[in-house]
């Protein structure tokens, strides 16, 4: 399966403005799940961020169903589904506690703005619900109500100013051209390929393409002779790179995909998990440069050659394109990096987080909440 972390970095847009105050200041029984310099994250804020980090995991794949055989699959040689995205998951509301420390420790304030739409949201959803008391019935089904899920708007409110502060422009960890460049280096791979199609796309007796209820095109098995004649054709192309034939010749001949109109070929590394898969994306960075290696996927047989990364400056208008998002990448990492100092003195209580699984709790069904 292809997965990735696209869409879960985000939470939602609407946030609400609250003192800075401990975790308890809501006024309720939950448990202390984690604490950090004596400010508390109970458990009410722990099940609120699980579920919408569910929620958001179930709707970004096609092929993700709440089920304990989708949570329970294999993510890689290590670790399964659930696993890999409790760690991701874990790891950001980690985060979120830390940085109400930083952001009470460095004095930092939102904006007017941020303030006035904190106000403007929670009128809102006031009004569409009827009542604040109709609120805190809907919100009851996260173990919430009006003034923790504000407390947790406001929470990530801070978040993303202490994240500003450090990391944004002029940020006092802003991240450096040097530092770009050294990401670059180590994390990217420039690969080309050669692709065969093992299935077909179906048409209709007007020759159209069939789509399915989700929009998707739909196709259907090759017969077995068929399958028997593009196998031959596979064997025949990598006898010729086993010969030493050039790669772009044989991608001219070969390829059942056009990739003419990128003639550097394809900037890749585990950001673009969900468009490669993790064969190729593995494959390509423990390959040696000049390695031709296939991967064989559900639906093609992909023929990869591992390229010379191109010098960062070297790099051309069109390949800065597929690296548009590098700078966003490089800053995450570190991100991670600083912020992992931090959560190494967060006291977490494994006890009570045991109650709350992925696999288990129930997916926030409200997606303005």
């Amino acid at each position: 399966m292809k997965l990735s972390l696209k869409g879960l970095a985000v939470l939602l847009a609407a946030v609400l403005l609250l003192p800075l105050c401990l975790a308890s200041c809501s006024g309720n029984d939950y448990a202390v799940v984690m604490e950090y310099n004596g400010i508390t994250l109970t458990e009410d804020m722990y099940n609120y961020w699980m579920a919408t980090f569910k929620r958001n995991i179930l709707s970004s794949y096609s092929d993700a169903y709440d089920t304990e055989a989708f949570w329970s699959q294999p993510y890689d040689e290590e670790q399964t589904v659930e696993e890999y995205f409790t760690e991701i998951i874990h790891a950001r509301i980690v985060n979120y506690l830390v940085s109400q420390d930083l952001y009470k420790k460095n004095r930092l304030t939102m904006s007017d703005s941020t303030k006035q739409a904190i106000k403007d949201d929670i009128k809102e959803k006031i009004e569409y619900y009827g009542s604040r008391s109709a609120l805190n019935a809907e919100l009851s089904t996260l173990m919430l109500n009006v003034q923790s899920l504000q407390e947790i708007y406001t929470w990530e409110e801070k978040h993303n100013t202490v994240y500003q502060w450090m990391f944004g422009e002029g940020g006092v960890n802003e991240i450096s051209n040097a530092d770009l460049i050294k990401y670059y280096e180590e994390t990217y791979s420039r690969i080309q390929y050669i692709v065969f199609y093992t299935t077909k796309i179906k048409t209709d007796d007007d020759g159209n393409y069939v789509y399915d209820s989700n929009g998707n095109v739909v196709t259907e098995d090759m017969t077995a002779e068929e399958l028997a004649e593009k196998k031959a054709k596979i064997a025949e192309c990598q006898a010729k790179i086993d010969a030493g034939t050039d790669f772009e010749t044989l991608r001219k001949e070969y390829s059942e995909f056009d990739t003419s109109s990128y003639p550097n070929g394809f900037f890749i590394s585990a950001n673009e998990l969900d468009v490669w898969g993790v064969d190729i994306v593995l494959g390509a960075k423990n390959a040696s440069v000049g390695k031709v290696f296939m991967v064989e996927e559900e639906t093609a047989v992909f023929l990869v050659k591992k390229c010379a990364l191109t010098p960062f400056a070297d790099l051309t208008d069109a390949d800065l394109k597929q690296l548009s998002y590098l700078s966003t990448y490089a800053t995450q990492e570190l991100y991670d990096r600083v912020f992992a100092e931090f959560a190494a003195h967060v006291t977490v209580y494994d006890e009570i987080l045991a109650k709350y699984k992925l696999s288990t709790i129930r997916p926030n069904p409200y997606y303005s909440i």
